[in-house]
């Protein structure tokens, strides 16, 4: 009765995936974790933090790993099945075997943001067997939209909040995280310097306002790409020493959501990692329109947020001045959004998925 758990391209060890696969290592029986095992690549810059594992840890295409895919009864993981192995033909024995496994689906991000029907529903190109939830909210938009019913769609929480605590402690880092635009996948440099992406991000990182706010009110800022941007991470400058541009893997992410005192992203769903902990977060959202035409979102984000939205440059100036002299608190009407976006805050969401699965199998 074998589990495998992974992340993405098991290459990973620092989302649900592996704050799952932590707390059954730490919190089950030997019985019960006895046939539990983390697949990811030796080569990885988290396989040093997991290797106190190492009878339960399959290295990423050994033998091993391949005689495991096939005869797990269960996949548990944050990425889709073709994150599991190296294989792209579209027929083949191990494919079509691993494509049969359930899969308890635990998410990368709260879907709503951005429409996944495409790829996660039921009838999409990788369809899931459970798929956690975190909301009644969350859960009535993968029922509704993605044609999960209730009982596969539980609402668990993600693994990854069981260790969410707010460690600034006077720091006063400000977190920009903006998510990927399909357009701009895998476009050479050119193309990708002269997008509307890029261009704002620069500005805002080169801002003469931005710097002298960074100054007066004492900020530091930590600039993280998406991991589908990497490859574009040095083409980004700021002139400020205030200003970080932190590369990927370079810090995990979960640190830096912590450490932070607010977040600034455009549609990305780290934003409730930061709700979870009471922080605020500015949603700068310069191509709305465009965005929706290639990704759509499940809510209006004009009306739905739970944080102020800028569509200028000069407007987020603005609204972070304003957040910063608040002393970083949620401001009254999303401290409301809050409780109907987040079902319950209890740091044990990885029990509550753990719970599931054993009632399921």
């Amino acid at each position: 009765k074998i589990w495998l758990v992974y992340e993405k391209f098991c290459s990973m060890g620092q989302d649900n995936g592996y704050y799952f696969f932590k707390y059954c290592m730490e919190n089950l029986s030997d019985e019960e974790k006895k046939n539990i095992y983390y697949v990811i690549d030796k080569k990885a810059p988290d396989y040093e933090k997991i290797k106190e594992y190492d009878d339960h840890i399959i290295q990423f295409m050994s033998l091993k790993h391949v005689l495991y895919v096939l005869a797990a009864v269960l996949y548990v993981a944050s990425d889709s099945r073709t994150h599991l192995y190296a294989w792209r033909c579209k027929t083949s024995l191990i494919r079509s075997k691993i494509d049969k496994r359930p899969i308890f689906f635990l998410q990368h991000g709260v879907t709503a943001l951005k429409q996944v029907g495409p790829l996660f529903g039921r009838k999409g190109s990788s369809p899931m067997t459970y798929f956690a939830t975190t909301s009644q909210f969350e859960q009535d938009i993968v029922v509704k939209y993605l044609d999960y019913s209730e009982a596969k769609s539980p609402i668990t929480g993600f693994t990854r909040w069981d260790v969410l605590e707010d460690t600034s402690n006077g720091n006063r880092e400000i977190l920009i995280m903006p998510t990927w635009r399909s357009w701009l996948d895998s476009v050479p440099d050119k193309d990708f310097e002269e997008s509307d992406y890029f261009r704002h991000y620069m500005a805002l990182l080169n801002s003469s306002h931005f710097s002298q706010l960074l100054e007066k009110y004492d900020l530091q800022v930590n600039f993280y790409l998406h991991a589908k941007f990497q490859e574009y991470s040095d083409n980004f400058k700021a002139v400020s020493d205030r200003i970080h541009l932190i590369s990927f893997g370079e810090v995990a992410v979960n640190e830096m959501l912590m450490r932070c005192r607010m977040l600034i992203t455009d549609y990305s769903s780290v934003c409730w990692d930061v709700l979870y902990q009471d922080k605020p977060t500015l949603f700068y959202q310069f191509d709305l329109d465009k965005y929706n035409e290639a990704h759509g979102s499940y809510i209006d984000m004009k009306t739905e947020l739970f944080g102020d939205r800028a569509e200028t440059e000069e407007q987020l100036m603005e609204l972070l001045k304003e957040t910063v002299l608040n002393d970083f608190r949620l401001k009254p009407e999303y401290e409301l959004k809050r409780h109907e976006y987040l079902q319950f805050k209890d740091n044990q969401h990885s029990r509550h998925i753990c719970e599931e699965i054993k009632e399921k199998l």
